[in-house]
């Protein structure tokens, strides 16, 4: 499918689309049997498919058993992007880092919790508030600077609603050593410096042969932007953040609750 950008054609050749406020409604679930029937039609037209996910691998696996032609899978926000066959990349903290920012969180931080996902799992001092949708491997640990694996990600929920005010302040406080976004349900993303959706995706082009003005993108939150923003089309879902709204292309006629994402595709690609 080709998409006119000023005077440029581009063909659109890898679909990546966020999950939770995007293709999944508000209760987590899709249309699996409109979904996989799309699937293969974008496979007939020589399109890939990529989730795009601040979610870990072990809860990406189980959540889409039911969609087993999904072309690939770039978790953990781009840290960790892989296929059936193999791991095409993964940027890990350095435990130094996490460390110090695990006791940097305590003293400076009104945590509501803090969680670390690594490749063995997902570890937290407690159960106790973790959205544990999202977290099918949780391991509790009474010391979590002890831990011993490679972890891609730390997430954070704050006692109070200002998220955008406490990812400035770890931005501000880290800089070059991380990137601190907003996620779903309240709480912040806190990966490794040069790791979001975007960079994911053009390492993943690399690995394709493809340009980021190859990809069509959708998403809703502030953790999609940079994805939104390098995308060759980029969709706003409906129900989006304001930030995101003004970022993207376009704007889904409907919301997530309302099959946005797999209306548009249908709309587009004429399934």
């Amino acid at each position: 499918m080709l998409i006119r950008g000023g005077n440029i054609l581009t063909k659109i050749k890898l679909i990546a689309s966020d999950i939770d406020g995007t293709l999944f409604d508000s209760e987590h679930n899709y249309d699996v049997k409109r979904f996989n029937n799309y699937l293969d039609l974008l496979h007939q037209k020589d399109i890939k498919f990529a989730v795009a996910s601040g979610n870990n691998r072990d809860h990406l696996e189980k959540i889409f058993q039911q969609s087993p032609n999904i072309d690939v899978f770039i978790a953990e926000n781009g840290a960790q992007i892989y296929n059936q066959q193999e791991t095409l990349y993964e940027k890990t903290l350095p435990n130094t880092l996490v460390n110090d920012m695990i006791q940097t969180f305590d003293k400076e931080l009104e945590l509501k919790a803090l969680s670390l996902s690594g490749k063995k799992a997902s570890y937290s001092n407690t159960a106790e508030n973790q959205p544990l949708y999202h977290i099918n491997n949780l391991v509790c640990v009474d010391d979590l600077t002890r831990v011993n694996d490679e972890i891609f990600k730390l997430n954070i929920q704050l006692q109070h609603e200002d998220l955008d005010t406490g990812v400035e302040l770890l931005n501000e406080k880290y800089g070059s050593k991380i990137y601190a976004a907003v996620s779903g349900f309240g709480s912040i993303d806190i990966m490794s410096n040069n790791v979001n959706k975007s960079l994911g995706l053009q390492h993943l082009c690399q690995k394709l042969d493809l340009s980021l003005k190859n990809v069509m993108s959708f998403g809703d939150n502030t953790n999609d932007l940079e994805m939104l923003a390098e995308s060759g089309i980029s969709f706003a879902m409906k129900n989006a953040k304001p930030k995101i709204l003004k970022t993207a292309d376009h704007i889904t006629k409907d919301d997530n609750d309302h099959d946005g994402v797999l209306n548009t595709l249908a709309e587009f690609f004429r399934l």
